[in-house]
């Protein structure tokens, strides 16, 4: 967790047009023509662009937000150069209002989640109350959360870096799928735990929760399993848009598998030995 704070500090994440502001165009390209196509961009059109080739054969061009006008007056001198083919594949283009607006609104969609996710822990496991405090189940939960949140940044962060990967809406949507995921691996653990301790009454907490973990290591596993294979199956065979988002919710079903097993229990244990009530 430190080395992804680290990394997301450091190296900083390229934000996607969604929080920034600006345009995207997608047109059919040759990859060696992608410096020319920046260069028309700001020599003939004051514009600056970053352009990157795909594996399907196009450029994404994305710039400072464009007109309709606009983008049809570049697209006719790109092809009047014989740098493009066809038409527009896809644009789109957001204000810079409106992507302040997203950004704020994405980390208060995070933020909320964490919370209610607290709220809710605590209340379901309120019969655990003789174990430890019900609060401490969801504070472990959500440490397990930033556990995850932290490392797919991470992750996405350095891609960025080098590979021009952006952080948008689509990133936000996967990380709020992956606490759903991860959240929900961590409960049946916590709840086996709790069933554990109200048959037994037992006060040996490392021994409960090493017999939770063990009763539903298999089921987490399969879990995770059948869920990569069709995450995979969708990398490798669901096209250029989708791609990073299917690679956030691999990246975030693996951590969040091991957040579950690894993170969750150990910290409730943690919490559950202070005084604190």
């Amino acid at each position: 967790m430190v080395i992804s704070i680290i990394i997301i500090v450091v190296v900083g994440p390229t934000w996607g047009i969604d929080f920034t502001g600006g345009s995207l165009l997608e047109v059919a390209g040759k990859p060696e023509d992608s410096g020319a196509v920046s260069s028309i961009l700001q020599d003939n059109f004051q514009v600056t662009a970053t352009v990157q080739t795909t594996q399907s054969g196009t450029f994404l061009i994305r710039t400072s937000s464009l007109t309709q006008e606009q983008v049809s007056s570049v697209t006719a001198e790109l092809k009047e150069k014989k740098l493009i083919t066809g038409e527009v594949l896809r644009f789109e283009s957001v204000g810079p209002t409106i992507g302040a607006e997203i950004r704020q609104k994405s980390w208060l969609a995070i933020g909320l989640s964490l919370l209610l996710i607290i709220m809710y822990l605590a209340y379901t496991f309120r019969g655990a109350r003789g174990l430890t405090s019900p609060w401490k189940f969801g504070l472990a939960a959500i440490y397990a959360l930033l556990h995850d949140l932290l490392v797919v940044t991470a992750l996405f962060v350095a891609l960025g870096k080098w590979k021009g990967v952006e952080i948008d809406t689509l990133f936000v949507t996967a990380q709020l799928a992956i606490f759903g995921y991860s959240v929900n691996d961590t409960i049946i653990i916590f709840d086996r735990l709790k069933s554990e301790w109200l048959s037994t009454r037992s006060a040996d907490l490392t021994h409960l929760m090493n017999k939770a973990i063990g009763d539903t290591l298999m089921r987490s596993l399969n879990t995770s399993l059948t869920i990569l294979i069709v995450l995979l199956a969708l990398l490798f065979f669901g096209g250029e848009t989708i791609r990073w988002f299917i690679v956030a919710l691999t990246a975030g079903t693996i951590t969040g598998t091991y957040s579950s097993l690894y993170v969750a229990p150990p910290f409730l244990q943690f919490l559950a030995k202070r005084p604190w009530r």
